[in-house]
């Protein structure tokens, strides 16, 4: 089985507490997966999958683990937006609405 992660750096994420900088990566490590789902490679469903079963959003940890995962990553054929580095395009697509919820996580207030 082939794993890898995604890594995203979040220290400009001033935190009221380190309780509250714990719910702002793991808010961010769920926000992102979701937004993952459209950019994902999608023939059965199992790689897809395999990000919901595998990844640690508790550690701020995306993990896509199947025996063809890294293959896709580097060379996934695209259609739409399903395609290859799935997860750093959903972050470029999706980053400002979703550190500015982070910021609101991690200031202690509700997120939009």
């Amino acid at each position: 089985m082939t794993k890898f992660k995604v890594k995203a750096n979040l220290s400009g994420i001033q935190a009221k507490s380190p309780e509250f900088r714990k719910k702002a990566v793991t808010y961010v490590a769920n926000e992102l997966l979701k937004k993952c789902d459209p950019y994902v490679p999608f023939r059965t469903g199992m790689l897809r999958d395999s990000g919901i079963a595998h990844s640690v959003p508790k550690q701020g940890r995306l993990i896509w683990k199947t025996p063809y995962a890294k293959n896709q990553w580097e060379y996934g054929k695209s259609r739409g937006l399903r395609g290859k580095l799935w997860a750093k395009r959903a972050w470029l697509d999706n980053r400002k609405y979703i550190l500015s919820n982070a910021k609101s996580v991690a200031s202690g207030k509700e997120q939009s």
